[in-house]
């Protein structure tokens, strides 16, 4: 049996058969708009370095950089941490076994810059230990700084970056503070992949918890590509060797941090600190492999979930809107279809206008872009499941040249 109602020119015909998928179509629709316009609150509680503040006494810092086949970024990062315009700093890099151009180019820097940065080779990997803890370890042993500042060979340090880390770290009588830098994406699965994965770390760890300074460890999080800590505070918690085996060693730190009581502080670094993570896609499979893989062992039930949130407002509101338009397409209008439209569509408006303002303001991408984000989860999702499954059939994960199970 059909119901038919005439309105104007229109005849809709209503199938009582319609009436789950039309309630299901409407909540949907609003749970991803409810979950869209929380996270667009949420990331504006993200504080950011200020890069015009002054810092009152100069406490001595070390950047210490662990480097290990780094030939392609090292001379970038090293003209950044040398020119800055902190008073009191210099700079360890820990020549992590490269066997590039690196030790090539350190030595050069070595030679023009014997003041105020230092060489150390890397020592042997030790049993149980991820390369990139060992190398952190090894060169804030031969740091002299009351405040260590760890970054990420990849990165490109503005002049005011431990100006503006120390005047964040003062005004809020912090312990330790991490930032986001400025993501350089110049090929296109750069700017498909690398939005949403972010995204997805700051739906795990929500942006409203984790800018407390006392948040609780579970929810504490922190960027390994550039990490400053009060020297005191560090040894007295072991330093890099409380995460000696764990390959998401930023996240995992910061937890042992808030654990032992100390204050954590997060911010965006856009105007004093860039990256380029990945430069092919293969790079960007075997980094981000490696990163979910070791989520889904550190964050358990928490991984699920914000897959499950990153699937409804990322890649739900497009496919609603298709499924609502193509019954409209198909044949004589249902009516239950013509009113679920204008709810499926907010949903997909209000998904386009929080990844258009995204990749403005965190990438400088263009905002068209938004409307490929739901492909470049699913290619997430594909990384993911890959990394995941090399783990759980005992072909561990490569980074760098070695093999972590």
């Amino acid at each position: 049996m059909q119901l038919v109602t005439e309105w104007r020119d229109y005849t809709f015909v209503a199938s009582p058969f319609a009436m789950p998928f039309f309630v299901l179509l409407l909540a949907l629709s609003g749970l991803a708009i409810f979950l869209i316009v929380r996270d667009m609150l949420r990331i504006r509680k993200m504080p950011a370095l200020d890069d015009t503040a002054q810092v009152d006494g100069t406490p001595l810092v070390s950047i210490i950089i662990p480097a290990r086949n780094e030939a392609v970024n090292i001379a970038r990062c090293l003209e950044g941490v040398l020119s800055q315009d902190y008073a009191r700093c210099h700079v360890v890099v820990v020549d992590d076994g490269s066997t590039d151009g690196t030790p090539h180019i350190l030595a050069d820097f070595s030679a023009r810059h014997t003041d105020r940065l230092r060489i150390v080779p890397g020592r042997p990997l030790p049993h149980g230990w991820v390369g990139k803890c060992n190398a952190c370890l090894h060169g804030a042993q031969h740091a002299t700084g009351e405040w260590l500042v760890f970054v990420d060979a990849d990165t490109a340090p503005l002049p005011g970056l431990v100006r503006a880390l120390m005047a964040f770290v003062r005004a809020r009588d912090l312990d330790a503070v991490s930032v986001f830098p400025f993501n350089e994406l110049p090929t296109l699965p750069e700017r498909l992949v690398l939005p949403v994965f972010y995204q997805f770390a700051f739906t795990a760890f929500p942006l409203d918890k984790i800018v407390l300074p006392d948040v609780p460890p579970s929810n504490a999080m922190a960027n390994g590509q550039c990490l400053m800590v009060n020297a005191q505070v560090y040894w007295a918690m072991g330093g890099h060797e409380v995460v000696k085996d764990k390959v998401l060693e930023d996240i995992e730190f910061a937890q042992a941090l808030r654990r032992a009581g100390h204050r954590l502080g997060i911010a965006t670094a856009f105007d004093q600190l860039r990256v380029r993570m990945y430069r092919s896609f293969g790079e960007i499979v075997q980094g981000l492999g490696k990163h979910a893989s070791a989520g889904r062992q550190a964050s358990g039930w928490r991984a699920f979930w914000a897959v499950t949130r990153m699937t409804l407002t990322v890649l739900m509101p497009p496919l609603l809107w298709l499924a609502c338009a193509g019954m409209l397409l198909a044949g004589p209008a249902d009516a239950l279809a013509w009113l679920a439209m204008p709810a499926t569509s907010g949903a997909y408006v209000v998904s386009l206008a929080f990844w258009s303002q995204r990749l403005r303001r965190w990438y400088g991408l263009p905002a068209w872009l938004a409307a490929f984000m739901p492909l470049g989860w699913l290619i997430y999702l594909f990384i993911a499941v890959r990394g995941t499954l090399n783990v759980l059939f005992k072909r561990g994960v490569v980074w760098k040249e070695r093999v972590y199970s």
